[in-house]
C-alpha cells in the first residue's frame, strides 16, 4: 500500500510499504478521506509541536476487525480518533482528558494519510471508532475530529452567550468557530485575517465585520468595530502577533481563547499589568475528547452545521505533495485527501 509521510524538511512522500493486519483488538480502516489540518502542515514545513504523524482527520470503512473487537464489521462506515484517553487518571477525573499522559501516546498506524490503517487497541477499548450516520458523506466527516476540537475549545472558554466575539485566522478552523459563534446567537463576530481569499470566505460565511490585521492601525480596526473590545478572543492561528494582538484588543473582563498551536519555542510579549488590570481570562484548548467527537458527529448528522463548503481542493492520495503546497500558501480554504 501506499503512504504519505515527512520526508526532508518541506517535503512530503509517498512511499510503498506492506498493508498491515490488525492484531487482538485492533481494526484495519480503508481511509476514504482524510482533511489536511494546519498542524499537519506544520509537520511538514514549519516546527510543530506535535510529531511527525501525517493525517488524523481520517474517516473510511472497516476493511478487517482483529480478534475480541465488538460492534465492527468489515464494510462498516467509520470515523477514527487518532488520540484518546485514559479516562481513569487524575488529570481524566479532573475534566482534561486531552491532556492526559496517555492522550498522545496512540496514534493511527502507520497514519491517516494511508491507503490502510490499523486504529490501535487502545483507542478501540476507549471509544475511538465511531460508527457514522447514513446521512455523513466520508468528506463532510472529515470534518467531525476539527469540530469536535472547535465545539472543546469554546466550551471551556465559555462562548455561548458573549456579547461579541473576534476571530484571528480565517483558515478551516477559524471557519468554523465562525459558524459555531453564530449558531451559538453570537450577535457580531468579527474575522482578522490577512488572506483576501480567506478574508472574502469569511464575509460569506457569515462575519459581521472583517478587517486586515497587518494594514494601518490593527488595534483601531479592531476598536472601530468593537467599540469597548470583543467581549471573546479567539486566536485561531499559532501566530505569536495574533495572540499578542488579541491581549490588546480584548475587553475588560474579557476572554482570550489561544486554539491555533505555536510553533515550539514561541515566545510572545505582552503588557502583563494591562492583563492583570484588565481582569482579561486567558484559556487554552488542545484537541477533542470522545464526547466533543460525538457532540461534532451529532451536529454534523442533524444539519445543525454546515461546513461542505468550506471543501475548496480535493487531492487522491497520490497527490499529497500538491495538496500540502496548496494548502501551505493559503490557496485554498480547506485541502481534503481522499482514496
Amino acid at each position: 500500500m501506499k503512504a504519505a509521510v515527512v520526508g526532508s524538511p518541506g517535503e512530503v512522500v509517498l512511499i510503498d510499504m506492506p498493508t498491515p493486519s490488525p492484531k487482538p483488538g485492533e481494526v484495519l480502516v480503508r481511509m476514504r478521506a482524510c482533511g489536511v489540518c494546519g498542524t499537519d502542515v506544520e509537520k511538514v514545513y514549519g516546527e510543530a509541536i506535535a510529531g511527525k504523524v501525517l493525517g488524523h482527520e481520517a474517516v473510511g470503512e472497516v476493511a478487517e476487525v482483529g480478534g475480541e473487537v465488538a460492534g465492527a464489521f468489515v464494510g462498516q462506515r467509520v470515523f477514527t480518533h487518532h488520540h484518546v484517553p485514559c479516562y481513569s487518571c487524575e488529570l481524566c477525573s479532573r475534566g482534561k482528558p486531552t491532556f492526559c499522559r496517555e492522550y498522545r501516546r496512540h496514534n493511527l498506524v502507520p497514519c491517516g494519510l494511508s491507503e490502510y490503517y490499523i486504529l490501535p487497541a487502545f483507542n478501540v477499548e476507549r471509544g475511538g471508532l465511531v460508527e457514522l450516520p447514513r446521512s455523513l458523506s466520508y468528506e463532510e466527516a472529515s470534518f467531525i475530529e476539527p469540530l469536535g476540537c472547535c465545539i472543546r475549545g469554546l466550551n471551556e472558554v465559555r462562548a455561548r452567550g458573549a456579547a461579541s466575539a473576534l476571530i484571528y485566522g480565517a483558515g478551516p478552523i477559524g471557519i468554523t468557530h465562525l459558524k459555531l459563534l453564530k449558531s451559538y446567537g453570537i450577535p457580531r463576530v468579527g474575522i482578522a485575517e490577512v488572506s483576501d481569499f480567506r478574508r472574502s470566505f469569511a464575509d460569506r460565511a457569515g462575519a459581521d465585520v472583517s478587517f486586515n490585521p497587518t494594514e494601518k492601525s490593527h488595534v483601531d480596526d479592531a476598536m472601530a468595530n468593537f467599540p469597548e473590545g470583543p467581549e471573546l478572543v479567539i486566536v485561531a492561528t499559532g501566530a505569536v502577533r495574533a495572540f499578542e494582538d488579541a491581549m490588546r484588543v480584548v475587553r475588560q473582563g474579557g476572554r482570550v481563547l489561544q486554539f491555533g498551536a505555536p510553533d515550539k519555542k514561541a515566545v510572545a510579549q505582552f503588557d502583563l499589568a494591562a492583563f492583570y488590570l484588565k481582569g482579561v481570562e486567558l484559556v487554552t484548548s488542545y484537541a477533542a475528547s470522545e464526547e466533543d467527537i460525538s457532540a461534532a458527529t451529532e451536529l454534523l448528522a442533524g444539519g445543525g452545521l454546515k461546513l461542505l463548503d468550506a471543501i475548496t481542493h480535493k487531492f487522491p492520495l497520490g497527490e499529497s505533495a500538491e495538496a500540502f503546497k496548496v494548502a501551505l500558501q493559503q490557496a485554498c480554504m480547506k485541502a481534503v485527501i481522499t482514496n
